[in-house]
């Protein structure tokens, strides 16, 4: 019975210790919650950008930070089914991001040959500094101790003094190592101004504290705190909790890169709190964090969540983390280290490819010109692209050039094109449909000079001076050939101009010859007598008339 009863109470008191445990951890995270982080993502895995043609390499682009130069040296590490080193060589500019406006960069180009290519797979790539980093502490937990800070200060005022009280929770008495005779309390106060250096301090047993106004200068603001201390008579061993920022200094000098400082101290309950410190120009480049076994076989364990001071004025940065210590009879002794987070993420292939830039070619036809391309054979003859061509005058710059975007296309035509002008084109691909990725660099600039061709008004003017010269021709050749034809109608022999018949050849006939001719003339009596005499009436109406007849 007596055992039984034994078994019970020491289950409820692991159940009472875990239940405070719980508790006290969720208290410090209230307190602590602001400034939590988890491994922050650092400047080679933030500039990290990887693209591939496809077909037979990658190329990744990223940088690191130029103040953790002299410090560590991160390689790249690619990953497909086993972890592998990238070569990677300094670049002048970042390919494909930009570097975070609080640090200042040094890129890197990487081209890792690669073939596998497939849209099911995911590269994994990480980095490692070349060098092992990290650091390992033995805790001894009734020698680490830092026991709870005060909670609930509070101050009030009479006429003859001011009381300051305050209060610590120390956990259930049958499980807490921690007891009333283990601690003692420390109280500083100051003037507002007044650095906490320069502060007064007293140390007391109990809850509170009573000041006599003689202790103040007048008309002065006062600033008090206070944090728990281990009494000198405790078997416990450790530090006081935390109260005010710590003093930084200069120490020996050694490697920046390492973390250090690494102090844990078990606050005599079910938590240990560990901090540790970075050297503040390599936090950009590299992330830390807290690991820990409780037993030498068990497995290790990250801490979590870390929570990271402002580094201020400091050179280094301050980081913490509370583990908890379910079982402190059982397990007091706990293994800490901090060491180096692997950072990674993944990229697709199938959507992050580049292409190779394309072939650009140019062919005249009759009254056009037409450009045509050709792109780099891929290992999938189906994957289908799409094209972004520029062509501008060669005085022009690219941002007043046109550009057209075209669809499975391999040529285009170009029209209305100036005659006798130099031309520059150039074109570049990228993948569509079901993949994806970046365009490809532009291809080399294709140069051209369109033929000359006589303008349109010099054409009009021509034609308005043919016109006008075949009028003038016309005009002048017809009144030529009109005198020459009246020239040589006058040489052409003309009855009417012969005296022999002006007026009915009175001039070669004597009066009364014609009269005498008739009669003598029988031919002419009858009808032919009276013919000749109408002849002769109608010579006024006409120029001239003759009739012979036949002599017998």
């Amino acid at each position: 019975m007596a055992s039984s009863a034994a078994t019970k109470s020491a289950k409820m008191d692991q159940q009472m210790a875990l239940t405070w445990g719980l508790c006290y951890m969720a208290l410090v995270a209230l307190c602590w919650g602001h400034g939590v982080t988890e491994a922050e993502e650092t400047v080679p895995l933030k500039t990290l950008q990887c693209y591939n043609d496809y077909t037979n390499h990658i190329i990744c682009s990223w940088a690191d930070t130029e103040d953790a130069q002299g410090l560590i040296n991160m390689t790249l590490y690619h990953q497909l089914e086993k972890k592998q080193p990238v070569s990677c060589e300094l670049s002048e500019e970042l390919m494909w991001s930009e570097c975070p406006s609080s640090h200042r960069c040094v890129p890197r180009r990487c081209v890792i040959p690669y073939t596998r290519f497939s849209i099911t797979n995911e590269d994994y790539y990480s980095f490692r500094p070349d060098s092992d980093l990290g650091i390992q502490l033995m805790v001894p937990l009734a020698q680490n101790v830092q026991p709870p800070l005060p909670k609930n200060v509070s101050i009030s005022s009479s006429e003859d003094r001011f009381l300051l009280e305050w209060s610590v929770s120390l956990g259930d008495a049958q499980v807490s190592w921690l007891s009333s005779k283990d601690i003692e309390f420390e109280v500083a106060y100051k003037r507002l101004q007044d650095s906490w250096e320069d502060a007064y301090s007293l140390h007391t047993s109990k809850f509170q504290v009573n000041f006599e106004p003689k202790l103040f200068l007048p008309n002065s603001i006062y600033a008090a705190r206070v944090r728990t201390r281990l009494s000198p008579g405790s078997s416990l061993s450790g530090r006081p909790s935390r109260w005010s920022p710590e003093v930084h200094w200069d120490s020996q000098p050694g490697d920046k890169a390492q973390p250090q400082n690494l102090q844990c101290f078990f606050d005599g309950i079910q938590s240990l709190h560990c901090s540790w410190e970075v050297w503040t120009q390599t936090t950009g480049s590299v992330s830390f964090g807290l690991f820990y076994r409780p037993s030498p076989v068990a497995p290790e364990e990250k801490c979590s969540p870390v929570v990271k001071e402002p580094p201020g004025a400091s050179v280094y940065t301050r980081y913490h983390c509370s583990l908890p210590v379910p079982e402190p009879s059982a397990h007091s002794q706990y293994t800490v280290s901090v060491k180096h987070l692997e950072q990674g993420k993944f990229i697709m292939s199938y959507n992050h490819i580049q292409m190779e830039p394309p072939t650009l070619n140019l062919t005249k036809n009759r009254d056009s010109y037409s450009l045509h391309w050709e792109t780099q054979k891929m290992a999938y003859s189906f994957i289908e692209h799409t094209f972004q061509v520029q062509y501008k005058k060669k005085s022009d710059s690219w941002e007043d050039s046109k550009t057209e975007n075209l669809d499975r296309a391999h040529s285009m035509d170009l029209s209305q094109l100036e005659p006798d002008t130099s031309y520059c084109a150039r074109v570049r691909v990228k993948p569509i449909s079901n993949y994806d990725g970046i365009w490809s660099k532009w291809s080399e600039e294709y140069t051209w000079k369109t033929d000359w061709v006589m303008p349109t008004l010099w054409i009009v003017l021509i034609l308005v001076f043919l016109i006008l010269t075949l009028l003038l021709i016309l005009r002048f050749g017809c009144v030529s050939v009109y005198r020459t034809y009246r020239k040589w109608k006058e040489k052409i022999p003309n009855p009417s101009k012969s005296l022999l018949f002006q007026d009915g050849g009175k001039g070669l006939w004597p009066p009364g010859s014609m009269a005498a001719f008739a009669t003598k003339n029988p031919a002419l009596q009858g009808p032919q007598s009276r013919l000749l005499a109408e002849q002769q009436g109608t010579k006024r109406r006409r120029s001239w008339t003759v009739a012979f007849e036949p002599l017998p």
